[in-house]
């Protein structure tokens, strides 16, 4: 009886001989793919993932080993993972939940946010050896960035019809510096919880995945790719309601695990965070586009940067930090109107 790494060749790989059949999934950022594979025609599926960015390859293994197993049942089954040391040939695999539906919907993201307030909860000592490094720098280092690419960024908000007032973008960092109580607290965070990697199963229940990027951060990271983070292929537009409905949701659930937030100052200063790291992902954003080596689809970053726009311009409205030349934010790219 083969075992599942019978399945897999030496360079991380699904071992086609063996199988009956595999379908792609989705494209990682070092361009494999995440797959769908059947051992036997009349059998069930799985799910492989190989190593799909710059993650240590046993990272999430050891999520699911130490952090995962205090969880209610609301991610896949890990069945089996590389051995320690894999390297770039790491590889896992895991239950195949069926069709999944990545589609916002208020009441969903609403669902994520009360399970988030319960993962949140734990103390930071049960969770040390994550560590506090990210899929992306901390947001300290995203300030020091965006300081340093003033000009840069002034051009391309220009560009888009979107003018901070005088001195706005100094406010919006030093509100870093000023001791918010979110900003120094450090959570357990999922650390990638975009669209993409929550969905509802055919049985209605709430999924999440891909948690390789678990880390210690503030709240605000888990509820800036909730609520505000745009992905290429993964599109969602966030009405102002929504997020005020979001934020005073999670404040509302972590009282019921001892934590008591102010909720203006919460917002003001959740927006304050989002605005910063929006402005940094429009710099992201438009680099790619710029130098055209995405994995990407051009089509798919270009709505992208309209959605990281349209979210600036509405944390930046809350703020009373924004100005409007017009009603568009559409941008002109390496002299393409579009």
């Amino acid at each position: 009886m083969l075992k599942w790494s019978d399945y897999v060749l030496t360079d991380g790989t699904l071992d086609e001989g063996k199988i009956w059949r595999k379908e792609p999934l989705y494209q990682g950022m070092n361009g494999r793919f995440v797959e769908r594979f059947y051992p036997e025609e009349t059998g069930p599926g799985y799910i492989f993932k190989p190593l799909t960015n710059g993650e240590h390859p046993e990272r999430e293994a050891f999520v699911y080993r130490y952090v995962l197993h205090a969880f209610p049942p609301i991610f896949p089954r890990l069945l089996a993972s590389s051995e320690e040391g894999a390297g770039e040939a790491g590889w896992s695999i895991f239950e195949d939940l069926g069709p999944l539906r990545h589609e916002f919907r208020l009441a969903h993201a609403m669902e994520v946010i009360k399970r988030m307030a319960w993962w949140h909860a734990f103390p930071e000592t049960q969770w040390r050896e994550l560590g506090s490094q990210g899929p992306k720098p901390p947001i300290e280092r995203i300030a020091a960035d965006l300081g340093a690419r003033r000009q840069e960024l002034s051009l391309l908000l220009e560009e888009a019809g979107l003018s901070l007032k005088p001195a706005a973008l100094d406010e919006i960092i030093g509100g870093l510096t000023e001791g918010a109580a979110p900003l120094q607290l450090r959570v357990l965070s999922h650390g990638d919880l975009h669209l993409g990697n929550y969905a509802k199963g055919a049985d209605e229940r709430l999924y999440i995945l891909d948690w390789e990027h678990a880390h210690l951060n503030t709240p605000y990271w888990d509820l800036y790719h909730l609520i505000d983070m745009s992905h290429p292929m993964f599109p969602k537009r966030i009405r102002k309601s929504e997020r005020e409905k979001l934020l005073g949701y999670y404040v509302k659930q972590s009282v019921y695990h001892g934590r008591k937030w102010d909720l203006e100052e919460f917002i003001r200063g959740y927006c304050r965070y989002a605005a910063l790291f929006s402005l940094w992902m429009l710099l992201l954003v438009n680099g790619d586009l710029e130098r055209g080596d995405s994995v990407w689809p051009r089509d798919r970053l270009l709505a992208q940067r309209e959605e990281t726009l349209a979210n600036l311009s509405g944390c930046l409205d809350r703020l009373s930090l924004v100005g409007m030349k017009g009603q568009s934010v559409r941008m002109r790219v390496v002299g393409e109107d579009i």
